[in-house]
């Protein structure tokens, strides 16, 4: 185990206070025997990995006999007491992550956070970047984050909000200086949020609704990140002027939240027409809700006189408007705001909020009233109020009496509307091409094709209520051919979403191109596309082509290298169609949080993609279950969201290292060369040897993931083998048994074919250090060898059929080969030698996942035997080891 640092001991800290808390909870709900079982297994796990070396295999053997004679009323409580102890340890180093970056801005003695807006904009500016450039590039730079539903985590929002309590009263302890008083007091409110945790159902009892999943995700819009979105141009303000010396002037704020909760039919038989409509309805109704709660707030703010305060003229007519528009706010509040010009302004605005939210909660309870004529119809009419506002406190010298606020509350409009986040709506292309052909007079559609056209119906009517920024976005999954794409297109033109005076529709087709072929093949159909006049047309009106790529289904198909390798050439070939015919170009990454789904650290990724590929739009996914340890907390979405504009900057202006002209025909064919042994040797294993699904369905608890009740969505996109079973729970199984096999099979087999030749070695080193794409990937393999654990893996193996005995003694020697390979073109002794912080938080984890992991092979044996009751105690193993693990699909 690497060393502790001084800086790290405040991190031990706080995880020994919480696991002593935890067991306080624990002998006080459970009794004293089940702590002292708990702490036995924990002993025997921390012996297991750091005792003496004579004693290790012993523990091993001793804590999986005390497992397997365990019952299920006993196994419950223990993995409980490991699932909230990782719950308590992912908040500790949450808490930790935000004390030390407030320790490097409050020191002020090591220069900028790395990775942080301000250090970016000091290495552009050291790079030659002018002022004025970087103030062009902010005004033009949009970034997207798009939620998902991750079908492997769904946390209840009861535990979420006890969760983000307890973050704050630990970060009160880091923050204040409190009296003895204060420090009982939160020590005492510490233990009650504990014991909460402990006493609340932290499974849902039923498989979770789409309407669970939506309001999940929308509660990190809610609670953390439109804070975040609203600050944003201060942030960046702050950053220019301590880089440049000049203030950067009136920036709108660069990012948009996107959803598909709600709107993803890909393979989702729940999200109907109906479920999609009130989706729709629910994050207007809920964001009408949060923006009538901050101007309520701001009454308190702009408390200005007339008496003491100039009142413009255009203020004045306002209100007159207001009063006869709104009679019954001027009944209600004329009298309590009388010389209060500005609060009287806001609640009249409020009022406008409110007839927009009665009509949205009236249409969701079937009502049929049409929208009031004083309720706001869209955000511009709102900001057209709070511009107004802004101008009459300028005049009337209230500069520093309310406009900050009012600046802040225009950055939160602009980002997330009245929908707090974009619905997106995603269908398979087949159901395009069926819809298209009946709408053309062809056959019946399927029901897919039917289902496509009424939510495309239900878009345009919510368009035409709300404007086109509630939903505007058709992502085709599975695309492969420019039909795939015209067949949308025509769909979206045959249930009315088009602009006629403008000759498109309103709504963006994004094919996403997923598998090896359809990458290879995707700059040609963009080709085809672009010769289309009407389609041409629609591009022009709409000024971009979305095309996503997908990080998923790709690496499931070839193996991680061959999908990295055609994901930069398609990268690269798309940006070049685009460039070529005159069209801009914004890729949409479909990544995961595993490095077999293209995950990552965000910055290092965005800067090893392909050159010209960003140019000041980036768009990507965020996996329901980042968005804990990304967005779980406002300091954490503020480092997340600085990471990723910093990374798109240095990037569109082409600051931060790129590979030598010279090298890269040699770097780039190596690389297809790698990719390709790599294809060979991932496919020989998991396509063509017939021992292999047999074994993958004993050696995971994949068919446990598909029974239980975890996502709203199936695990399979229809009924098939392994060719139909979705890429995350794909991933999600092996990272159950900790081989996570899809993030590493094929590598060692690679790297030894060119790093075996005379000079080749060289070869690879030159490429590691010189390629930040390739240095990207060999670091993210990494990582995921160090997460995985053969050990524990075997005994998954050990469930598979003796027929399979042989598969897995070639997965193990692969496993053997990458570890040795990858050191050696890193040339570290130990892997994760340059990151101690993940050896750390991996080595401090490690003792308390392998019981649970232990238990998991157990109950699947026991479960796979007949035994009843098996259920709840493995999903329980499920969420802890995805806990512990944490980039788990």
């Amino acid at each position: 185990m690497p060393p502790i640092r001084h800086v790290d001991l405040p991190l031990r800290q706080d995880v020994r206070l919480l696991g002593q808390l935890l067991g306080e909870v624990i002998i006080e709900q459970e009794g004293q025997a089940v702590f002292e079982l708990e702490e036995r297994v924990r002993r025997l796990s921390i012996d297991r990995r750091r005792g003496p070396k004579s004693g290790r295999r012993a523990a091993a053997s001793e804590l999986a006999a005390l497992l397997r004679r365990m019952p299920l009323e006993q196994a419950e409580p223990v993995l409980r007491a490991f699932s909230t102890y990782f719950r308590l340890v992912n908040l500790a180093e949450q808490n930790h992550r935000v004390r030390r970056t407030r320790e490097h801005q409050i020191s002020g003695q090591r220069g900028a956070q790395r990775g942080s807006l301000e250090a970016v904009m000091q290495q552009l500016r050291q790079a030659g970047v002018s002022a004025a450039r970087l103030r062009e590039t902010l005004q033009a730079m949009r970034v997207t984050l798009t939620l998902t539903a991750h079908p492997t985590q769904a946390a209840r929002r009861t535990v979420l909000e006890k969760t983000y309590r307890l973050a704050r009263l630990m970060e009160n302890r880091d923050r204040c200086q409190l009296t003895p008083r204060e420090k009982a007091d939160t020590h005492l409110a510490m233990r009650e949020e504990i014991s909460a945790l402990w006493q609340t159902d932290e499974l849902r009892r039923e498989r979770p609704t789409v309407g669970d999943e939506v309001k999940n995700v929308l509660w990190y819009v809610e609670e953390v990140l439109a804070e975040q979105l609203a600050l944003m141009p201060e942030t960046l303000h702050w950053a220019f002027e301590r880089a440049y010396g000049e203030p950067l002037g009136v920036i709108v704020a660069p990012v948009r939240v996107h959803s598909w909760v709600g709107g993803d039919m890909d393979g989702n038989p729940l999200v109907t027409p109906e479920v999609f409509a009130d989706t729709l309805r629910a994050h207007r109704a809920r964001g009408l809700r949060a923006l009538r709660e901050h101007i309520s707030r701001l009454g308190w703010v702009l408390t200005q006189s007339e008496r003491h305060t100039h009142v413009s003229e255009e203020l004045r007519a306002s209100l007159a408007e207001d009063a006869r528009a709104l009679p019954e706010v001027m009944a209600r509040y004329g009298a309590r705001t009388e010389g209060e010009p500005w609060r009287r302004k806001l609640r009249f605005m409020e009022g406008r909020l409110q007839a927009a939210l009665a009509y949205v909660e009236g249409r969701r309870a079937g009502k049929t009233e049409p929208l009031p004529e004083a309720a706001y119809r869209s955000p511009t009419d709102l900001l057209a109020d709070l511009a107004l506002l802004e101008r009459s406190l300028n005049e009337a010298r209230a500069g520093h009496a309310g406009v900050r606020a009012i600046r802040r509350f225009i950055a939160l409009v602009h980002a997330v509307g009245f929908h707090l986040a974009e619905l997106e709506v995603r269908a398979p292309a087949e159901d395009a091409r069926s819809a298209a052909a009946s709408l053309k007079g062809g056959p019946a559609p399927t029901e897919g094709g039917k289902r496509l056209l009424a939510v495309l119906q239900r878009m345009r009517e919510a368009q035409e209520e709300s404007g086109e920024g509630c939903c505007r976005t058709l992502i085709l999954s599975m695309a492969s051919t420019a039909e795939d794409v015209l067949a949308a297109f025509e769909c979206a033109r045959g249930v009315g979403l088009w602009d006629e005076a403008r000759g498109c529709a309103t709504v963006d087709v994004v094919p996403l191109f997923e598998q090896l072929g359809a990458l290879d093949d995707g700059p040609g159909v963009l080709r085809q596309l672009f010769t289309h006049d009407v389609y041409r047309q629609h591009l022009k009106a709409r000024g971009v082509q979305e095309v996503m790529v997908g990080y998923s289904d790709s690496g499931k198909e070839v193996g991680l290298l061959a999908a990295n390798a055609a994901l930069y050439r398609a990268q690269s070939a798309l940006t070049q169609v685009a460039h070529e015919a005159g069209v801009r170009l914004r890729l949409f990454h479909g990544r995961g949080e595993t490095v077999a789904r293209g995950g990552g650290p965000a910055q290092a990724a965005i800067l090893a993609l392909p050159p010209g590929s960003v140019a000041g739009t980036y768009k990507a996914t965020e996996q329901g279950e980042a968005l804990d340890h990304k967005y779980a907390r406002p300091e954490l979405a503020r480092r997340t969201l600085e990471l990723v504009l910093g990374g798109v900057l240095l990037h569109t202006l082409d600051a931060q290292p790129r590979l030598a002209p010279e090298e890269e025909p040699t770097f780039r064919a190596t690389f297809d060369e790698l990719a390709e042994t790599g294809r060979r040797a991932y496919r020989a294993l998991v396509w063509e040897d017939p021992a292999f699904v047999p074994f993958f369905q004993a050696a995971t608890p994949i068919e446990e993931i598909s029974a239980l009740p975890i996502g709203s969505r199936p695990s399979k996109r229809s009924a098939g083998g392994l060719e139909s079973l979705r890429a995350i729970p794909w991933v999600f199984s092996w990272t159950q048994n900790r081989a996570i096999l899809p993030g590493w099979y094929g590598v060692g087999a690679a790297l030894e074919s060119v790093g075996s030749r005379p000079d080749g070695l060289r070869l690879l080193h030159r490429m590691y250090k010189q390629w930040p794409y390739f240095r990207a990937v060999v670091d993210n393999v990494a990582m995921v060898l160090a997460k995985s654990d053969m050990a524990i893996a075997s005994r998954y193996a050990a469930l598979a059929p003796e027929s399979t005995k042989d598969l897995w003694e070639r997965i193990r020697a692969e496993y053997t080969r990458t570890r040795r390979w990858v050191k050696r073109v890193t040339g570290e002794s130990r892997l994760l030698a340059n990151n101690r912080q993940l050896q750390q938080s991996i080595a401090l984890r490690n003792p308390y996942i392998d019981p649970m992991s232990f238990l998991q092979v157990e109950l699947m044996r026991r479960k796979r035997a007949g035994e009843d009751h098996c259920d709840r105690p493995l999903l329980l193993t499920l969420s802890g080891i995805a806990g512990g693990m944490r980039n788990t699909g």
